[in-house]
């Protein structure tokens, strides 16, 4: 492949810090973590209870949605538990909501049910799809940090898009604020994952013309309170109940307590990155 800015081969950067992340992360768990087949089954109701806690339209919201016609498709890849399926079903006409995990799916059928989102459809497949999927806009938020090949996940956006791809992400990853507790708990610093920096490398690389936008964050990372904050700890740290002592005694230190009592790290980004650039059939047509 074509090396890219700096003389890297940014797709292999991107696999490279995905697998040490993952490596360090499975020499480091513990043999009483509990595994489940769908690895977003013991989080998803607690993403989803955050979701509806946070307002929208946050800053992605806020930027995108002008950029939308009442007309458009949009293909949502990895929407969870339907943060943004309001929202969009709101402003377009149709909504392809694509999300793999049975856990995530469910509460956002649910969401979906709640709210009477009638133009969201709701597809299970993996990305890249098995059957071809076509839309206006395509985006991603959030997702592709657990992508260890960039290449076919953004090439997939670009042929599915008929106007404009847009992926949402961290500068960093959104979980590196909690990196003191894996410090504290196994004893080195944590490894980081790829985020929006690595990814606009590899999108030029791959000759897709990615701009960046810094986007303002109007939510963080917050735990209602100590018992969230445990339990998703020790799933973020992959550790097992003799460990739960040493997570209680690092919360007062590393979490802020808010007023309304719940918990937030004591650090974090005041940015993420929108990266977008037209599909290759708006090119074509240039």
């Amino acid at each position: 492949m074509i090396r890219g800015a700096g003389g890297h081969d940014w797709c292999a950067v991107w696999r490279e810090m995905y697998d040490a992340e993952r490596n360090q992360g499975e020499a480091a768990t513990d043999p009483a973590f509990e595994r489940h087949a769908d690895q977003w089954a013991s989080r998803a109701k607690r993403y989803a209870t955050a979701a509806q806690r946070d307002p929208q339209p946050d800053g992605f919201m806020q930027l995108l949605l002008p950029r939308l016609h009442p007309d458009d498709t949009v293909l949502d890849i990895g929407a969870g538990t339907g943060r943004y399926e309001p929202p969009l079903a709101g402003r377009v006409s149709q909504v392809i909501a694509l999300e793999p995990s049975p856990a995530m799916r469910a509460q956002l059928e649910a969401r979906v049910a709640a709210k009477q989102l009638t133009n969201v459809q709701v597809i299970t497949d993996a990305w890249p799809a098995a059957s071809a999927i076509q839309a206006d806009v395509a985006i991603s938020a959030h997702v592709v940090y657990g992508v260890r090949k960039l290449a076919p996940f953004v090439l997939a956006m670009d042929g599915a898009a008929r106007r404009d791809c847009y992926l949402y992400l961290g500068l960093q990853h959104p979980a590196i604020v909690l990196a003191p507790f894996w410090e504290r708990v196994h004893g080195e610093a944590r490894l980081p994952l790829p985020a929006a920096l690595e990814a606009l490398n590899a999108l030029h690389q791959l000759n897709l013309p990615a701009s960046l936008e810094l986007v303002p964050l109007t939510s963080f990372l917050r735990f209602a309170d100590e018992e969230e904050a445990v339990a998703d700890l020790m799933q973020r740290l992959r550790c097992g109940p003799q460990h739960e002592s040493t997570i209680r005694a690092a919360i007062p230190e590393l979490l802020l307590r808010q007023p309304d009592g719940s918990l937030t790290p004591l650090h974090h980004p005041r940015h993420a990155a929108l990266l977008w650039w037209p599909a290759a059939q708006a090119r074509a047509e240039r």
